[in-house]
């Protein structure tokens, strides 16, 4: 096996090169500083000698030319300073000891001072001034030598420093580039190449990774790699299996199951649903998802099919083909973890519109059911009242043929013209009173099956009668027009209670948009002979002006328990009624209505003679 060497070790070797590179580089660079700061310290030093030891000698110089003791006055204490000075410049370790020797034996700066004493007290002599003058001048081209050579000696020394600086600088960086080649050999071109064998095989140019330099992570990199994509393949094969078995599942349960891309186009619709929706097999691939789906309206507007996958389970309504086939189904969006044929989201759904269905059903009996109790409270309660109206009717008209009679006895014997009048509109009333009360017991009392030949228009005219105290209560205007309507052989109660519950809800619906009076608020009545089934009938039309029948209501609103009035009221649940009585002699009972404006109700029959 080849050999391979950590990343780690490599690293860490890297860097602690590095660091002491780094380290040493500074070290010289703070070392090269101090000796550069020192020696200029020490050309300064040197230069202020120069500087004080040319002020004396300007100052012998003069004493000599004057030959005066006194203007050597203080030379010896100057000379003595400046012997002070250059000990003090002498005494710093950054001279050599043998500038120090080669100076200190080239000059007698005690002899100079001792001379200079004997010369300031007078006891020199000529010999002495030539001797001072021989010491000044040789003292003056030895520190002129020192300081020369020691300016090249500090120039020498710190290009020698700074050359050895750069030395070290070279040595470093050339370690340092030894190293990153080391590092580019042993890992960046190992990864480099592993990066470029990692996108091979995800193209499916080749079957795994390989790495044939020495990098133990690089190595480690690869066999990582070649495990996933052996995993990635296994994934994939039980995914697909996965998505084949849940489709089947999905489509033996009535289900739908739909793969989109991401850019929102359908890539698969099981073909079970295609086919339930009306499509063609494999006709909604290459389609907008909304085409096909019909999402909440709070989704309606989304654009990025992604964000249905974050919203959880929804209902949604899939738009079938003409004649239109829509169903609803109650399905979940998940983001996909491959990538596979382009595809990016997943949707599983149940449908739901036969559950939908039958919801509605049940909740729509439940209504009736309702609707169906709360009638048969208001038959009950209108029973009381119809029992109770029949008691009264009958009393009303045995109150009324007392009346009538005793009136007519008055009549007969009265001779003033004024009051017989007065007691024939007395008659006149209780006549209508009696008539009234007659026709309330009938309808309460009779038989409504018992067959009898009768006047269809007097049978109008009578239900009119009934309620005609309450329509002029209410100031409903009514107009009659059924002159010329052939006898019926028919039982006349149930026709009776037929035209009443038609009436009712007329005046219902007047008064809900009329509250007051108005010139619009007025039943129409009309009959007039027909053709019914090939043989003689009878047509009849009832219409009101009130609020109508709205268009989505026409097909229930003679449902059994149907009631749908404003302000949730039970009046005028009657019209089942109606048509059941209709439908039992024969005939036939149908709405039009125009909602605010106008319902008119067309009731056929067909004659039966007895």
């Amino acid at each position: 096996m080849t050999e391979t060497f950590p990343l780690k070790k490599i690293l860490y070797t890297f860097y602690l090169v590095i660091s002491i590179g780094l380290v040493l580089l500074l070290f010289m660079g703070i070392r090269q500083s101090q000796l550069y700061h020192a020696q200029v310290g020490v050309v300064e030093q040197t230069e202020k000698l120069l500087f004080q030891f040319s002020i004396i000698r300007e100052h012998i110089s003069s004493a000599l030319m004057e030959r005066d003791k006194i203007s050597f006055a203080g030379l010896s204490e100057e000379m003595e300073t400046l012997n002070y000075n250059l000990t003090q410049v002498l005494d710093t370790r950054h001279i050599s000891e043998e500038f120090k020797l080669t100076l200190l034996n080239s000059i007698d700066l005690h002899g100079i001072v001792l001379l200079l004493r004997a010369i300031e007290a007078g006891e020199a002599n000529p010999e002495d001034h030539r001797r001072l003058s021989r010491e000044i001048r040789t003292l003056g081209e030895r520190l002129i030598l020192f300081d020369r050579v020691l300016v090249n000696s500090s120039r020498q020394r710190l290009i020698g420093f700074q050359n050895m600086v750069i030395g070290a600088t070279a040595l470093a960086l050339s370690m340092l580039v030894g190293i990153l080649v080391l590092f580019h050999r042993r890992l960046l071109s190992p990864l480099w190449s592993l990066v470029d064998d990692a996108d091979r095989l995800l193209a499916g140019e080749i079957r795994e990774v390989q790495v044939s330099s020495k990098s133990k992570e690089a190595a480690v990199l690869a066999d990582i790699i070649n495990e996933q994509q052996d995993l990635k393949e296994a994934v994939a094969i039980r995914l697909q299996k996965c998505r084949q078995i849940s489709g089947e599942m999905v489509a033996s349960l009535g289900g739908v199951w739909v793969e989109i891309d991401e850019g929102g186009r359908l890539c698969q619709v099981n073909k079970e649903m295609e086919l339930a929706c009306g499509y063609p097999e494999g006709s909604l691939a290459g389609k907008r998802w909304n085409t096909f789906f019909q999402p909440p309206p709070a989704y309606r507007e989304v654009s990025d099919i992604r964000r249905l996958a974050e919203a959880g389970a929804l209902e949604f309504s899939l738009l079938g083909a003409e004649p239109v086939q829509d169903r609803v189904v109650r399905a979940v969006f998940m983001m996909s973890q491959c990538g596979e044929n382009g595809c990016l989201v997943r949707c599983f759904g149940y449908d739901i519109t036969a559950d939908k269905s039958n919801i509605q059903a049940l909740q729509n009996d439940l209504r009736n059911e309702k609707n169906r109790k709360k009638e048969l409270v208001r038959v009950s309660q209108l029973t009381a009242i119809g029992e109770l109206a029949c008691g009264l009717a009958h009393e009303v008209s045995n109150v009324g043929n007392i009346i009538i009679n005793f009136s007519q006895l008055l009549a007969d014997v009265e001779e003033d013209g004024h009051s017989r009048d007065i007691l024939e509109k007395i008659i006149d009333q209780g006549e209508r009173v009696t008539g009234l009360a007659s026709n309330l017991l009938a309808f309460g009392q009779g038989d409504s099956a018992a067959l009898e030949m009768v006047d269809i228009g007097k049978v109008i005219a009578n239900s009119l009668a009934l309620l005609a105290p309450l329509c002029k209560q209410d100031g409903i205007y009514v107009r009659l027009d059924v002159e010329d309507l052939p006898a019926w052989h028919c039982p006349a109660g149930q026709v009776q209670q037929l035209l009443l519950a038609i009436l009712i809800n007329c005046r219902h619906a007047l008064n809900i948009r009329y509250p007051g009076q108005d010139a619009l608020k007025r039943i129409e009545v009309t009959g007039q002979g027909a053709v019914v089934g090939g043989q003689r009938g009878v047509a009849i039309n009832i219409k009101d002006y009130g609020i109508g029948v709205a268009a989505e209501d026409l097909p229930r609103v003679m449902e059994p328990g149907f009631g749908k009035w404003p302000g949730g009221t039970s009046a005028g649940m009657g019209l089942s009624i109606a048509r059941d009585i209709a439908e039992g002699l024969g005939g036939s009972l149908c709405l039009e209505s125009e909602p605010g404006e106008y319902a008119v109700v067309h009731i056929v029959f067909p004659l039966k003679r007895g």
